[in-house]
């Protein structure tokens, strides 16, 4: 069943509008797909592994599905380790909002990290609520973001299109598209939508997907070396000198351990 599509799409993807809605639900179903068979492989007792997958698919799926349309290119922010998709007049950004069912109209965008602040360049402003404490504020205080990387080679007039998704380890549960601004303790303030996604049950493939582990073949020197086949060395015995035994004496010393860096991405981990 077709559904009609709302004027802001066409405004913002053109006549891509309709590619770009089957791309966006073809790719997250691509990414969980990917995410359950990592974690499967892995069979860990934890769902990072999941986490890291689906993370990374959000980004490289969308891509893979967008980047063959006209007029699509990518768009790869300031130290952020995967590229955006810019179709028309719309800077895509997939995200997290759930792990469960949950009302996307309350959804926050995880962490108000630098790259959050130089995407909503392109967002609309949000709506300022004056408090008593406003009037002790100063212009001179407010910052500045300006977009770095390939962000700053995004053309004027581009609006950041929002693409919400819930899932978790089990099941992809849910998918929106639309325009927001960013509002106080990283609220989002609708403008457009958000729009429901058809999430499509099959999973396309682009290239070649490792599956199995091929079968290996054995050089004909390879073959036969366990420890039981092979030519037994020769040992030489003797006994350690004295200065050595002495050494026995003296209390070994340690290193402290190192301490490690505690690092995580946004919202990778499951």
């Amino acid at each position: 069943m077709n559904v009609a599509l709302p004027p802001w799409t066409t405004e913002v993807f053109g006549k891509q509008a309709p590619a770009v809605r089957v791309a966006l639900g073809q790719s997250l179903r691509n990414m969980q797909s990917d995410a359950q068979a990592a974690q499967e492989q892995v069979g860990s007792r934890t769902n990072h592994t999941y986490g890291v997958s689906r993370w990374q698919g959000q980004f490289e799926r969308m891509q893979d599905e967008l980047k063959d349309l006209p007029g699509a290119r990518s768009v790869k922010p300031y130290r952020f380790p995967f590229e955006l998709m810019l179709i028309g007049n719309g800077l895509l950004y997939p995200f997290l909002y759930s792990k469960k069912k949950s009302d996307v109209r309350s959804a926050r965008i995880p962490y108000e990290s630098q790259l959050i602040k130089e995407l909503f360049t392109f967002a609309p402003e949000p709506t300022h609520v004056q408090d008593a404490f406003d009037f002790f504020a100063f212009d001179d205080g407010v910052e500045t973001v300006e977009p770095r990387g390939g962000l700053a080679t995004v053309p004027p007039g581009t609006h950041l299109v929002l693409v919400p998704f819930a899932c978790n380890v089990s099941e992809l549960l849910d998918a929106h598209w639309g325009i927001a601004s960013l509002g106080a303790s990283r609220h989002l303030e609708w403008r457009t939508g958000p729009e429901p996604l058809t999430l499509p049950v099959t999973v396309t493939s682009h290239g070649q997907r490792l599956v199995s582990i091929p079968s290996q073949s054995m050089a004909p020197a390879a073959e036969h070396t366990s420890f039981d086949h092979g030519t037994e060395p020769a040992l030489t015995l003797s006994s350690r000198p004295n200065v050595d035994r002495k050494r026995d004496d003296v209390p070994p010393l340690t290193e402290p351990e190192p301490v490690e860096d505690q690092t995580s991405e946004d919202d990778a981990t499951d």
